[in-house]
């Protein structure tokens, strides 16, 4: 065996620094084990003899041409044709060689251009006359393209008025062949020999003539004679014409398998099999440089009016791809934050700490990787597997919580003197930022198509379109499907109430050496500069669907869990006073105990830390069934066990930002209203299907050994459900895993 070393498009191993001593189960002992190896190439004793027959070793000696088999009808031909020309040899004319005809009949319009080169061969027919058939090629065994009686020729003379060295055969129906020869000599050679045969022809026509009155009897005399003549003139000729024949059929006659075509090009001599390593594959890739977002609500947002007119308020972007004709999303989510530095300033300060909580990444690669640089990505590579006309880019735009969608879009859809406008909605802003600067709210969603056609050819002069105001009642993933669908049809689209405003986000191609980008679990490629101000590119995961169509071998760690809370039905429960602006809290813990501390895993928004312990949903605002469209995206622990869940919190969030009692209010901004938890493994599997699980009041330790018994009874402690422990929260997850089957 050979070793063929691993070589992976990564600055580093994909497979964290502490994964191995993670590890406890034998399957995901044996892919870390995998994808960390490199390759052994087995030679076989017996590898000659595998692969198409033209490829088999051939120890007896090659023979170029077959031989030539002789068989008795051939025999029998040549026995016959030598009894049909027993006579003597004598008198006999025979020549061929090449010449150049003109076009038949038509000598007197036969220009230079109109002679074709021509084999001719002279022969005698059985009955003593003799034709001039010519060919295409040397071949004379095939059937002539034409032939000239010469019986039927009156002279044959010299002719150079259309070209030199030709002669011409004039015939008896007043027609004429104009031929013509290389060289004088050859043009004298073939007049001397058409003579001669003329003058045969006239002789035996006397003779013929002489002997009309003689008796019947002389009849068999003259065919005798005239057999006698033939046999003169014609063997010669057939055995000529045979031998040529034979040789021909030697000469071309080579083996069977010689005869393939493929055979003849293929020279598999010195060939040694290809062996390639499984590598890691790509659909259509895409790049989304998003460049601006602008309102037509601006104006200055520093203190002192001093500085760049910008939006009023921070937006946040998050780009994600869907296909219509499958109906479903088809890439994670890419989230992008265009605000201006100034407008950045709003929002109230975020944690320092950038630490890459969830994995420990090795000190090579945080040399490389500086994550401040990571805050604030702007551009994405999207793959797509299988592009088609009716995939779509869509933009989901959010800003902060402020109060209900229609509130918070009303200045922005009005086209009048938005100075004072732009003041009251900054002054709003400023107050909100301060106060519930951590959650989010649906505002506007647009979309642009991405291929031409099913070849992936990019649709480059498309254009995002208006924005569109986010419905509240039409937030989740299948309703913005059904608005793509009527995407193509203005009547429908015209009933969307549009924001003013415009979204910059231009596609191109991705070259094979695209330098400065990491992957989606943040590993940097071999063409990442470190000294380089250009800015980092950030691989977006694609969801390939699980048929065998496109099903490859895995060659690099991956281990993400994307989680999507769907839905929450709050309107009958009877636990809470308040819980109406409900906001959902996500964490990934390792122990149900009281203490625990959730797991730093998460991956954050720009702005924030690179990983994180929590993540929150956009929030509705007066809804007391609310429904989600976030994605979160989380990195899990490369060993997983009973104790792994999720847990999701309620939050029952105050947007009355009143300045009475401003002290209280502050305290208050948010109201825990709720507890629900999803243990991430069943039977030993990742959790991967929808599940609709029950909403708790309190939070107790060992909260996941609750089991319920029946007749009223259970095991673990003491859970206060919410309206009676009804499955309240719709939650889904999708792994994206290399190490765990689904």
């Amino acid at each position: 065996t050979a070793i063929l070393r691993r070589q992976g498009r990564y600055v580093c191993s994909t497979i964290p620094a502490n994964a191995q001593q993670e590890a406890q189960s034998l399957f995901v002992t044996e892919c870390i084990k995998t994808y960390n190896s490199d390759w052994h190439l087995v030679n076989y004793k017996y590898e000659d003899y595998s692969g198409e027959f033209r490829q088999l070793p051939n120890k007896v000696a090659k023979l170029d041409k077959l031989p030539v088999h002789v068989y008795e009808v051939d025999e029998e031909v040549d026995k016959d044709e030598d009894a049909a020309s027993l006579g003597s040899q004598k008198g006999g004319i025979t020549k061929h060689g090449w010449l150049y005809k003109g076009n038949m009949n038509s000598a007197i319009s036969v220009t230079m251009r109109s002679f074709k080169r021509r084999f001719f061969h002279l022969i005698q027919l059985g009955d003593g006359s003799y034709n001039l058939n010519f060919y295409k090629d040397e071949k004379i065994s095939k059937e002539p393209k034409g032939s000239i009686f010469l019986d039927s020729c009156m002279g044959v003379v010299q002719n150079n008025k259309v070209r030199r060295f030709a002669f011409e055969l004039k015939m008896q129906d007043k027609s004429s062949y104009l031929l013509a020869a290389d060289s004088e000599v050859e043009m004298e050679e073939w007049i001397t020999t058409l003579n001669k045969i003329l003058q045969l022809n006239f002789e035996a026509a006397m003779q013929e003539k002489r002997n009309g009155d003689s008796h019947e009897d002389d009849e068999q005399s003259k065919l005798e004679g005239s057999v006698s003549g033939l046999d003169s003139y014609l063997p010669e000729l057939a055995k000529s014409t045979r031998e040529a024949e034979i040789k021909l059929k030697s000469e071309s006659r080579v083996k069977l398998f010689y005869l393939d075509p493929d055979a003849q090009k293929l020279d598999f001599s010195s060939a040694e099999p290809e062996v390639k390593p499984f590598e890691e594959k790509f659909g259509k890739r895409i790049l989304v440089k998003c460049n601006d977002l602008s309102f037509n609500l601006q104006c200055c947002v520093a203190e002192n009016e001093e500085g760049p007119t910008t939006n009023v308020e921070p937006f946040f972007v998050t780009l994600s791809l869907f296909d219509i004709k499958y109906n479903r999303k088809i890439s994670a989510d890419f989230h992008v934050d265009l605000n201006h530095f100034s407008v950045r300033q709003m929002l109230a300060t975020t944690s320092p700490s950038l630490m890459n909580g969830g994995r420990q990444s090795s000190p090579a690669l945080q040399d490389i990787l500086h994550e401040a640089a990571m805050q604030y990505p702007k551009q994405g590579i999207f793959s797509v597997t299988c592009p088609h006309p009716d995939i779509f880019l869509v933009a989901r735009i959010e800003k902060v919580l402020q109060g209900s969608i229609t509130h918070g879009a009303e200045p922005y859809m009005k086209s009048s003197d938005s100075s004072k406008v732009a003041q009251k909605v900054l002054k709003n802003a400023k107050q909100a930022c301060q106060r519930l600067g951590q959650y989010r709210m649906p505002f506007a969603w647009a979309a642009r198509t991405l291929f031409k056609d099913a070849s992936g050819n990019l649709d480059k002069n498309a254009r995002f379109s208006a924005l569109y105001k986010q419905d509240s009642n039409k937030l989740s993933n299948e309703d913005m499907l059904k608005l793509l669908a009527d995407f193509r049809k203005p009547e429908k689209m015209a009933k969307l109430p549009v924001i003013l405003g415009n979204l910059d986000i231009t596609i191109d191609n991705v070259s094979s050496d695209y330098p400065n980008y990491v992957n989606s679990s943040y590993i940097p490629t071999k063409q990442f500069e470190t000294c380089t101000k250009m800015p980092i590119t950030f691989e977006v995961e694609e969801f390939v669907p699980c048929i065998p169509k496109h099903t490859q071998p895995y060659t690099i760690y991956n281990h993400h869990l994307y989680v999507y809370p769907k839905s929450l039905k709050y309107d009958s429960q009877k636990s809470f006073a308040k819980a109406r602006n409900i906001a959902i809290c996500i964490e990934f813990k390792d122990s149900d105990e009281e203490d625990s501390q959730p797991l730093k895993c998460i991956y954050g928004r720009p702005g924030g830390p690179v990983f994180t312990r929590s993540a929150f949903a956009a929030v509705l605002h007066h809804h007391q069934n609310p429904e989600f469209y976030d994605e979160i995206k989380i990195e899990l622990p490369t060993q997983l066990h009973e104790k792994h869940h999720l847990l999701f919190t309620f939050f029952h969030v105050s947007c009355d930002n009143s300045s009475k009692g401003s002290t209280k209010k502050k305290d208050v901004v948010e109201t825990q209203v709720g507890y629900s938890w999803l243990p991430l493994l069943k039977d030993g599997r990742v959790v991967t299907s929808e599940q609709h699980i029950p909403v708790s009041a309190n939070l107790p330790s060992g909260y996941l050994g609750y089991q319920e018994l029946g007749m009223g009874r259970h095991y673990g402690p003491e859970i206060k459900w919410v309206d009676g422990s009804k499955p309240l929260l719709k939650v889904s997850t999708h792994l994206v895993s290399t190490v765990y089957t689904q």
